[in-house]
């Protein structure tokens, strides 16, 4: 099922609504990138699980990025949802261990590897 928004490709699959982030956020477009999530927590919280933050088009992580996505896991967690994501490359995932926000946001490889 597609979720309507006006920047981000999302969709919901087995209770989690993965939503398809650009290949960089920056400050140019993180107010967009805010608002699109807030959108989709909002509408399918009360359906999904879990927020799943697909970084598969970007091969590093910005400092807004992750303050999108710190944004992004309290609004879910306020929703009752966790938040997952999926980050291939392995620059993208050697910030989130970096910062330790792997901790709190656990990171996959791959969709296939994140709980259903």
């Amino acid at each position: 099922m597609q979720v309507p928004t006006h920047t981000m490709p999302a969709h919901v699959m087995s209770a989690h609504c993965v939503v398809a982030f650009p290949d960089v956020v920056d400050i140019g477009n993180a107010p967009d990138v805010r608002g699109a999530l807030r959108t989709i927590i909002q509408d399918h919280g009360g359906r999904c699980r879990a927020l799943v933050a697909d970084l598969s088009a970007s091969r590093f992580a910005t400092a807004t990025a992750l303050s999108v996505l710190v944004e992004a896991r309290q609004l879910a967690r306020d929703e009752g949802m966790a938040l997952y994501v999926v980050a291939p490359a392995p620059l993208t995932r050697k910030v989130f261990a970096l910062t330790g926000l792997r901790e709190v946001m656990p990171v996959f490889r791959t969709l296939d590897e994140v709980p259903r």
